[in-house]
């Protein structure tokens, strides 16, 4: 397997952000429950508000124009349909009615990245990050992982961090911080956050892809193979499982061969 995570990784990471609305209703009321009540990254726990606790619509939601509401709905619909060019045309005139709509630009910045767009999606993210007041989750998380694909390691590391204070039950941004760490060859760091995450989010798959690259460096061809099995029962037919089963054959092949020389030396007189 590639010693560097792939771009696959990256969109892998962001897909699992949780951007989609709960519906499709026309009510505008109901519309703007719609956005509070999607998992938000502002929280403490994203679990304890996608459980629909019903919390009341803040000064903010009500500020927000029907207009820019129902576009906003439209994009994430779009966004959750795989159809990100069509996002964009309603995320954009979500944030032309309303210019602080924050969670549009962090949606944004995510359909500019399915796109293949790197710098229109950090300066969506990096929009969003402003209108929030730097208080919402998603775009540092987008932006972290951008920056990580890129290999800028050193500049997504306290992005990311700050990211995790404001949404610090969230698995995949634990994921994120493990590449960036493992970007910087911090290896300990990145093993104990990475195996943090698949705890925090079973289904993970890519947490289990990230171990195996660390174990992959270390030469520890065993315990890659417990991670790349993971990884397999979790993605039997992800766009990394080609390279996945590549490299379990590697490992056996290198693992057989380590077990033929203990033996050899063992029947030496």
């Amino acid at each position: 397997m590639n010693q560097r995570l792939s771009a696959c990784l990256l969109f892998g990471a962001l897909l699992s952000l949780p951007l989609t609305t709960r519906g499709q209703e026309t009510n505008s009321t109901i519309a703007r429950r719609t956005i509070l009540n999607g998992p938000s990254f502002q929280t403490e726990d994203p679990a304890e508000i996608s459980r629909g606790t019903s919390p009341s619509v803040s000064a903010r939601e009500l500020s927000i124009p029907e207009r820019a509401v129902k576009a906003y709905t439209k994009g994430i619909d779009r966004l959750s349909k795989n159809d990100p060019a069509g996002s964009l045309i309603h995320l954009q005139r979500a944030a032309s009615e309303f210019p602080n709509f924050y969670e549009a630009y962090h949606a944004m910045g995510v359909a500019q990245l399915r796109l293949g767009h790197g710098e229109e999606a950090r300066q969506a993210f990096q929009k969003s990050i402003d209108a929030s007041g730097g208080h919402y989750a998603g775009p540092h998380f987008g932006l972290g992982a951008l920056l990580c694909n890129q290999q800028k390691f050193t500049e997504a590391e306290p992005i990311i961090r700050k990211a995790l204070e404001l949404a610090p039950g969230f698995g995949p941004g634990h994921f994120i911080l493990a590449w960036a760490l493992f970007g910087l060859n911090r290896l300990d760091e990145a093993q104990q956050i990475a195996h943090e995450a698949s705890i925090r989010d079973p289904k993970l798959a890519l947490a289990h892809l990230l171990l195996a690259n660390i174990y992959i460096r270390r030469s520890d061809y065993s315990e890659e193979l417990v991670e790349l099995d993971a990884y397999l029962r979790l993605k039997p037919d992800g766009p990394l499982s080609g390279q996945a089963r590549e490299a379990q054959e590697y490992a056996k092949r290198k693992l057989a061969g380590s077990v033929v020389i203990i033996e050899a030396a063992q029947a030496k007189p």
